[in-house]
């Protein structure tokens, strides 16, 4: 059994890391970090509160810290608990530097400890069916591949850090290492890239748009997502010399209550029939053109893979240098835009 501890409480650890976590048999919550509400105790009456950080890292009985605070923290909390012997899971962005990043990784190679970005997205059910489709070379040699998470918010939210000029706010820093990671994951590290990150709404404090083009040999990779997005954009689009595949709509993981029984259920992850994905291909006299069944998506088995990763003593799959890579590319991103020029990197 893993013990956690979880560092605060909003939305994305009542949302995914404490239900995955209260799930799993695996893992047990003993005490979260909140300074001035108890809700973790309301939804878990076995849990108890701690008001600072010294609190969650002194006891010896937690073996594993998971960071959910805002993203200029990460960094620092990380360190602490790895120092305090403590393997970490970190909510995506990994850190709001590549600096920073690099020493977390070398941190936790001189502690023994695993060290992991919540990089979820992989786990999605129509993410997991692109990467079986680009692998089975139904689609041919793939030349262009479109990623896009898009939103309407036309309005900022007053006090929310992500609208804020702060270290790590902006849509880069919080969709960016969805899209990133998942192209990483496909086709690795592009040889050129070229950004466009702008602030589309009035007033706004930090950016709001991205539009990151990735080159390799053949392929172009296009990664976007924005907030001023009101009509539905398709969530992948991939061309390849075999033929296209184009999907709609986002994973259903984040509309179903994360529970045991629900996790335990044949239909958890699984989409209706109308939002699979189209599939149009042609190879010699055989033509396919209709609906492909999307993948179940499977948030739960990021923690199962913290939980081997921990047991075995080895690398988790979301690993530190994922997390690096892709704040190394986020960086990148910035610098192109503010050049608009090509980077080779």
């Amino acid at each position: 059994m893993i013990k956690a501890g979880i560092v605060a409480y909003g939305n994305i650890a009542q949302t995914f890391h404490a239900p995955l976590l209260h799930a799993l048999p695996g893992f047990e919550i003993r005490k979260v970090l909140e300074r001035h509400h108890q809700r973790a105790e309301q939804d878990y009456p076995h849990v108890k509160t701690v008001r600072t950080m010294d609190e969650l890292l002194q006891d010896e009985e937690i073996d594993l810290i998971v960071i959910t605070t805002p993203n200029q923290y990460h960094f620092a909390q990380a360190k602490a608990a790895l120092e305090a012997g403590k393997h970490v899971v970190l909510e995506k962005p990994f850190t709001v530097s590549s600096t920073e990043a690099s020493m977390l990784e070398e941190i936790a190679r001189a502690e023994g400890k695993v060290l992991s970005v919540f990089h979820n997205r992989r786990w999605d059910g129509d993410f997991m069916t692109v990467r079986q489709l680009v692998a089975s070379g139904m689609l041919g040699e793939l030349v262009e591949f479109e990623s896009r998470f898009d939103r309407f918010i036309n309005q900022q939210q007053e006090n929310y850090w992500r609208e804020q000029d702060i270290p790590g706010a902006g849509v880069l820093y919080d969709i960016g290492p969805h899209l990133i990671d998942q192209a990483l994951q496909l086709f690795g590290m592009p040889q050129r890239l070229f950004a466009d990150v702008r602030k589309q709404r009035e007033g706004s404090q930090t950016d709001d748009y991205f539009d990151i083009v990735f080159y390799y040999d053949r392929l172009k990779v296009r990664l976007k997502a924005g907030n001023l997005v009101k009509e539905l954009q398709p969530r992948f689009v991939l061309h390849g010399t075999r033929g296209s595949y184009v999907k709609y709509g986002l994973d259903v993981q984040s509309s179903m209550p994360i529970t045991a029984e629900n996790l335990a259920s044949p239909n958890w992850g699984k989409e209706a029939p109308e939002r699979w994905g189209k599939l149009n291909t042609q190879h010699g006299a055989l033509h396919t053109n209709g609906k492909l069944e999307t993948l179940a998506g499977a948030y739960q088995d990021y923690y199962l893979d913290i939980e081997k990763a921990i047991s075995q003593g080895r690398q988790p799959q979301a690993s530190a240098k994922d997390g690096r890579l892709t704040i190394e590319l986020i960086e990148l991103a910035f610098k192109s835009s503010q050049k608009m020029s090509v980077l080779t990197l």
